[in-house]
């Protein structure tokens, strides 16, 4: 009986409690992982919101930007350019005179443009969409005090220029184009635009 005793104190009895601890311990480590892709989740969920808010927050930003800005600018300063200049040209034989009619209160850069930033006004003459040779000097333009390091050079009110053609046929029909960017007296520059006409044909009636 005392031995039996023995053997249950000695052996049985610690091999039960090494098992019973052994159990727990691999319990304990079973349950650990399946609550690490809940934490995982649920900080991903959370960083995803985070981003979509950021987003959304870029979002209405942009759009209330862009409405503040299209509310804020007056109508008027929405057009192009060629909204404040008119394009007139007569054809004499090989010479094209041409003229520039500018809004009131609006000007047009002359050329050369008298900073790198602003567009020159630029003149071209094409025969049946070829460009032509042509001998173009441009005024000097007045001199305008924007706030700018140095005055620029300008065109206001009505501009004359005469082109000298090199060679053209006389049947040819020419198109006058003008590049010009309006700005007006208050340093507001609008969209640069090409105005456009055509000259009717000048062939000789006498040829036959």
């Amino acid at each position: 009986m005392s031995t039996r005793k023995s053997f249950v104190l000695t052996w049985l009895l610690p091999a039960t409690i090494a098992v019973t601890v052994s159990g727990l311990f691999l319990f304990s480590q079973w349950t650990v992982p399946s609550t690490e892709p809940e934490v995982q989740s649920t900080t991903d969920q959370s960083t995803g919101n985070s981003r979509d808010g950021k987003r959304d927050v870029v979002d209405l930003y942009t759009a209330s930007e862009s409405s503040t800005v299209s509310k804020s600018v007056p109508p008027q300063t929405q057009r192009f350019s060629a909204a404040h200049v008119d394009l007139d040209a007569t054809r004499d034989g090989d010479t094209i005179q041409i003229e520039l009619d500018i809004a009131s209160e609006w000007h047009i850069n002359a050329n050369p443009a008298s900073f790198d930033f602003l567009i020159p006004t630029d003149i071209k003459v094409f025969a049946n969409g070829v460009l032509l040779s042509t001998e173009l000097v441009y005024p000097p333009g007045d001199e305008l005090d924007v706030g700018l390091e140095d005055p620029i050079r300008v065109y206001s009110g009505k501009v004359k220029l005469i082109a000298a053609l090199d060679e053209v046929a006389d049947n040819d029909i020419s198109t006058v184009e003008a590049v010009v960017q309006a700005c007006n007296d208050s340093g507001l520059c609008l969209p640069p635009s090409t105005l456009s006409t055509s000259l009717p044909s000048t062939a000789n009636p006498s040829l036959p």
